[in-house]
């Protein structure tokens, strides 16, 4: 936290040791960074931090930024909803019909062995949704190429080319359809393409213009990593792990960047563009008419109670079986949570207990793909759950619509 900022309204004593074991863990590498505040007026409940930036170096900061990998998602899946709301495309249109069609002539162009007509019949929400159909470039031969060569930059084509040897993830009569859902970096890769064909700008410049800006969030701490240079003044990033190997700013992971992953932030940032995501703000046109739509839940095919929506994720808390390795005091229904999560340990979720009961923004990293986020997430849901009725959020926001 900056000096500026308030101190947290609640001491959760059972929540910050969970902060700091999860920190110790896995050879310590890679800090953890966990916050709370109210989505109505972003009033901070709750922060910690644990652990070093780099294999236990260097104490890490809330201040701190880190690679949020996936959680990009919801900033192309955000985009893509206010063009949608501007008129600019519609979300049953085609691919091949985008832009009059420059998005798949660009294609064709770039990725020649690209299969003629796959395009055809791949809707917007498809893409958004996962259910496309469209394989996806990290289940095939590219993960070999990718881990022999940590000093590679890919580009979007290249990763196409990877994806266009490989067969559909679903019969292309069952496209769109629930049980279609097969999650794919492909399927964003090729909304960045459309994003940048309909606004005539890249992929920075709108996520900047589009999210970054209208949500409040820092020009210093959040940008487009491989994409941008890192903004003069950008606080010291956490290195990020997988088990006791250092991932972060590695040029392979060029791969996992562009419209599917590859931003960096912080917590607070990700706390605004949640908050801002939750009020509507983000849609002028559509308001929270938009975001219910995002809201368009079907099964993700990751065990009871999880479910993806339009670039969003959702987890029902109460699920009879979790995703999450702890179990939540029984007798207490909890709610659900909406967001995403990203590979690395980054995670942005509101947290809607129901009852009444204010909307909670939760983000953070553990940095380590190694650790289960989870942990962290119920233990702060159980310990602030009683404190919810009694704090004074003014502002409170209404729960948002949604269907399952």
């Amino acid at each position: 936290m900056t000096g500026a900022e308030a101190a947290p309204a609640l001491s959760l004593p059972r929540v910050e040791s969970a902060v700091k074991s999860a920190s110790n863990s896995v050879g310590r590498c890679g800090g953890v960074v966990l916050q709370a505040a109210a989505a109505s007026n972003q009033s901070l409940l709750f922060a910690a931090a644990a652990g070093g930036l780099e294999n236990g170096a260097e104490k890490i900061s809330l201040r701190d930024a880190f690679e949020v990998a996936s959680v990009t998602k919801i900033v192309t899946a955000t985009a893509v909803m206010q063009l949608a709301d501007e008129g600019l495309l519609h979300l049953d249109q085609d691919l091949d019909e985008v832009a009059e069609g420059r998005v798949s002539v660009l294609i064709q162009e770039k990725v020649p062995k690209w299969p003629l007509n796959r395009l055809r019949g791949v809707t917007i929400t498809q893409l958004l949704q996962h259910t496309s159909g469209l394989p996806n470039y990290w289940n095939g031969p590219f993960v070999k190429t990718f881990e022999a060569d940590p000093d590679k930059a890919w580009s979007t084509w290249e990763l196409l080319g990877y994806a266009a040897d490989m067969k559909e993830s679903c019969p292309l009569s069952n496209r769109g359809l629930p049980g279609s859902f097969d999650y794919a970096d492909t399927n964003y890769l090729l909304l960045g393409l459309v994003l940048e064909a309909l606004t005539t700008s890249k992929l920075p410049e709108i996520f900047r213009a589009r999210v970054f800006d209208p949500a409040g969030m820092s020009r210093t701490g959040t940008y487009c990593s491989f994409l941008e240079h890192s903004p003069q003044g950008a606080p010291p990033m956490a290195k990020r792990y997988v088990g006791h190997t250092q991932i972060t700013g590695k040029m392979q992971h060029s791969a996992d960047s562009f419209a599917a992953g590859g931003i960096v932030s912080t917590t607070s940032d990700l706390q605004k563009l949640m908050a801002a995501l939750a009020c509507g703000d983000l849609f002028p046109i559509g308001g929270k008419a938009t975001l219910e739509r995002m809201m368009s839940w079907i099964p993700a095919k990751r065990g009871a109670g999880f479910y993806y929506g339009l670039g969003l994720m959702r987890v029902d808390l109460d699920a009879q079986k979790g995703i999450f390795k702890r179990c939540l005091s029984k007798g207490k229904p909890r709610g659900f949570i909406w967001g995403h999560e990203g590979f690395g340990g980054a995670f942005s979720w509101c947290w809607v207990p129901g009852d009444s009961r204010p909307d909670v923004i939760i983000s953070g990293s553990t940095n380590n793909e190694g650790r289960s986020y989870g942990v962290l997430i119920e233990q702060l849901v159980d310990d602030l759950e009683p404190h919810l009725a009694t704090l004074n959020l003014e502002g409170r926001l209404e729960s948002p619509v949604v269907s399952t």
